[in-house]
């Protein structure tokens, strides 16, 4: 006899909620590239052209290069990025991460919609490579994934606040002139040392041509910093969004809700950075009660030891979520896509279809 569901739908015995979770059409917005390097590509192409590791052992290297247990703050976090960083030496190779991420994404975890995100001047500072070239292969790469598999796809160009204005303003103007090949931009990196005042003027740029805005806010920091950004830059998303439930007066909530901004929730990360102090903590529940749009997102798969059907599961045994929650968070992640209309119909009608 197979154990009935509680009151969430979630089948009671752990191989039932995995098999249930896993067989759910999904769709992620929030997924570094850079983040997604595992421990034996890094290996294989670290000995292809030479690099240097801390070790070549798998369970050596594995220690270093994941993340299994809360760092200090989010800018330590940032700093294991280096060493996955590094293997973005040739077109090939990334073409061989950005397969290999499709591939687990469509395999492992049945996404059928996935927005990718990448920093050029975070992949290819001190490279031999082109962000043009770099660019084309990724639109490239995607599009023949595509048109083989079905699974409906992305890019959005990050612009990372630590490299300084320069540097963002370089990045939103390379993205304008490529708005052909990407979905939308995204300014990442510490928030509270990068104010959203501070592109202000990037932000107009990108809206003025057409280029849809998703920000790194309430990650860290103080919930105005969230409300500041939303008026400055007026982004469609927020990425993480954590310090929103900060608000006592709930103010902030009410205007995200008002605005119909969606909130890219990444739970496991936001414990590995201590945005929350536990799991059961994240605002991802509150956030669904107050009627917020929201998706779910694995961030950074690779380095934090996650995918979607890991924070699936931690939404449903340690938050409470049901099955009808991870519904509601896929049609909000898909409605809330930057990619075309007739682009996401395939991928609404999967999520809509369990």
């Amino acid at each position: 006899m197979k154990p009935r569901p509680g009151a969430s739908g979630v089948p009671a015995a752990p191989a039932e909620r995995e098999r249930a979770v896993r067989g759910l059409p999904k769709a992620e917005l929030h997924r570094h590239i850079e983040g997604c390097v595992p421990t034996p590509t890094l290996i294989r192409l670290a000995r292809k052209h030479g690099l240097e590791l801390p070790t070549f052992d798998p369970a050596e290297l594995d220690k270093v290069v994941k993340l299994k247990a809360p760092m200090a703050c989010l800018d330590d976090v940032l700093r294991m990025f280096s060493i996955a960083q590094s293997v973005f030496v040739s077109l090939e190779a990334v073409e061989e991460i950005v397969c290999g991420m499709l591939d687990d994404a469509r395999l492992q975890e049945n996404i059928v919609l996935l927005e990718a995100r990448y920093s050029p001047d975070f992949m290819l500072r001190g490279k031999d490579l082109g962000w043009q070239e770099v660019l084309e292969l990724i639109s490239r790469t995607l599009r023949r994934y595509e048109a083989r598999h079905g699974l409906c796809g992305g890019i959005i160009l990050i612009a990372s606040r630590s490299y300084g204005l320069a540097s963002a303003e370089r990045t939103v103007e390379f993205a304008v002139r490529n708005k052909g090949l990407v979905a939308g931009f995204d300014f990442a990196d510490s928030e509270s040392a990068y104010p959203a005042a501070l592109y202000r003027g990037l932000a107009a740029r990108l809206a003025a041509a057409g280029i849809p805005l998703t920000v790194h806010s309430g990650e860290e920091g103080h919930y105005s910093m969230v409300a500041d950004a939303i008026a400055e830059l007026k982004p469609r998303r927020i990425g993480h969004g954590v310090r929103i439930a900060d608000d006592p007066t709930g103010r902030l909530i009410g205007l995200v809700r008002a605005q119909g901004i969606t909130i890219e929730a990444n739970p496991w990360s936001n414990y590995l950075t201590h945005a929350v102090d536990s799991i059961e903590r994240h605002p991802l529940p509150r956030y669904i009660k107050e009627g917020l749009r929201v998706s779910i997102g694995a961030d950074d798969p690779a380095i934090l030891d996650t995918d979607l059907n890991k924070e699936y599961l931690l939404a449903t045994e340690r938050m409470g979520l049901s099955l009808e929650d991870l519904r509601y968070a896929n049609r909000c992640a898909v409605e809330g896509s930057f990619l075309p209309d007739e682009k996401k119909k395939d991928a609404l009608r999967a999520v809509l279809a369990i």
